[in-house]
């Protein structure tokens, strides 16, 4: 292993394995995959709104591709299911060199002595079954989990879909406070010039413009820091949505979405994930397969197998203990009942799993509808939370936007300075910075509190 960590895979190997992809991604049903799904660094005009990165995410997600990749798998593992109660048809021919010896007989026909002779036997078998338990809710198990499937692919485009609206949001509260960090920083140096100024003229001094140096340092590491993060999150979109993503716009929140939390009530949002939510659907859809496999389980066990059969053997050889060769053709048909009594095929008994996998299968599902009404219940009240700050740094922007407005009022009236001004200003900015914030925080709780009701995120951000 500290060979192989030390050295990395053979490269002979990996040149063979590389060499054997590359002709997969050259067969016809591995050219539309390679496209559809291929790194794109081609970004969208401009800075990227919420609906182009969701259809970009619906189409282009290896998540949501390898999700309806799923959907076909149940699809085949349906037909194969039916198959198994479809007739079975089989062929088999042998050529075999035999050497024989008669030792010691009291059969007159037999010649003591050896024999050795070419033989070519050839079968032919058809079997139907009749009556096979088993098999019959194999076929139920097969059609559940093609539904289990398309359950799975919805909750899969549900997740990635609030995956990339809560990024995106994130992103543009990244993006808000770099612009504010900058507009502030760019103040405060018009403060510094305005200080400086002063300072020569004697009216201020040294302390107070090395205090506004500090003020824009301090400013500088945050930017710093914001911009890495807003980075972080450009990059984060690009990998859910499968394209260079260089900006995002400022969103557009749709109508009716303020005041979500005083309309719609913890029980009325858990009783529509109970109906729409498709992860607690997945979790009741693995109830009924684990019922179905239970059911199975016990007929593998227990219910007896009625088959119907046809053989034709054909049968050639040179030699024989009876002294000379044959040729025979034999045809055999008739009903085969199997009944299981006890270790059948030598593995126990299968329902005993089966049905702890049926009870584990309940539980889970009573975790996930627990888990899920806790989370609606706590993003209901982050949205009450979000709303109630979002009131308050509202009226604080409002204060200081009035402060702003009286203080210009005494600068165009000889009364007060322009650096006072500036200074407000930064404030002000700050504080519309919180607004934005706190609605964008808003957003993101709304978002959960949908996604967690089962309501379609993408549907909803296009009205």
């Amino acid at each position: 292993m500290a060979g192989l960590l030390a050295n990395g895979v053979d490269a002979d190997r990996l040149a063979r394995a590389d060499d054997r992809a590359g002709r997969a991604f050259d067969r016809r049903d591995a050219d539309g995959l390679a496209e559809d799904f291929a790194p794109d660094t081609a970004p969208p005009a401009g800075d990227a709104d919420i609906t182009q990165l969701l259809a970009f995410a619906q189409t282009r997600n290896t998540t949501i591709g390898r999700a309806a990749q799923q959907i076909n798998r149940a699809d085949a593992e349906r037909l194969n299911a039916i198959y198994g109660y479809l007739p079975q048809i089989s062929a088999s021919a042998t050529y075999a060199q035999n050497q024989q010896e008669v030792i010691e007989s009291d059969n007159a026909v037999f010649q003591l002595g050896r024999a050795d002779y070419p033989s070519i036997d050839a079968s032919v078998e058809l079997a139907q079954p009749i009556f096979d338990l088993s098999r019959i809710y194999g076929i139920q198990l097969a059609n559940t989990a093609r539904t289990a499937s398309e359950v799975a692919y919805i909750a899969t485009v549900q997740d990635v879909m609030f995956e990339v609206f809560d990024t995106y949001l994130q992103a543009v509260q990244a993006r808000n406070t770099v612009t504010v960090l900058g507009q502030q920083r760019a103040l405060l140096q018009s403060q510094i010039s305005a200080e400086s100024a002063r300072e020569s003229a004697g009216v201020s001094g040294r302390a107070a413009v090395n205090a506004l140096r500090v003020e824009v340092a301090d400013l500088g590491l945050d930017l710093a820091q914001a911009t890495l993060r807003y980075e972080g999150l450009l990059g984060d979109l690009s990998r859910l949505t499968g394209v260079q993503v260089s900006g995002v716009s400022s969103p557009r929140a749709p109508s009716g979405v303020f005041g979500t939390e005083r309309r719609v009530s913890v029980d009325q949002a858990i009783a529509s994930a109970g109906d729409n939510n498709p992860r607690l659907l997945e979790a009741l859809v693995e109830v009924a397969e684990g019922d179905i496999r239970r059911r199975q389980a016990i007929a593998a066990d227990f219910s007896p197998v009625l088959t119907a059969f046809a053989r034709y053997v054909y049968e050639d050889r040179d030699a024989s203990r009876f002294g000379g060769g044959s040729v025979s053709a034999d045809t055999v048909y008739g009903v085969r009942l199997v009944v299981p009594i006890f270790n059948a095929r030598g593995e126990g008994r299968e329902n005993l799993t089966a049905r702890v996998d049926f009870r584990d299968a309940l539980i889970q599902y009573q975790s996930v509808q627990r888990e899920l009404a806790t989370d609606i219940a706590n993003t209901h009240q982050r949205m009450t939370a979000s709303a109630a700050s979002l009131g308050s740094a509202q009226s604080s922007l409002g204060n200081l936007n009035a402060i702003v407005a009286s203080e210009r009022t005494l600068v165009n009236a000889g009364e007060s300075e322009e650096y006072l001004v500036a200074s407000l200003r930064a404030q002000a900015l700050g504080a519309q910075e919180r607004v934005n914030f706190y609605q964008i925080e808003y957003l993101r709780a709304w978002a959960r509190f949908e996604y967690l009701s089962g309501l379609n995120l993408a549907d909803r951000l296009a009205r």
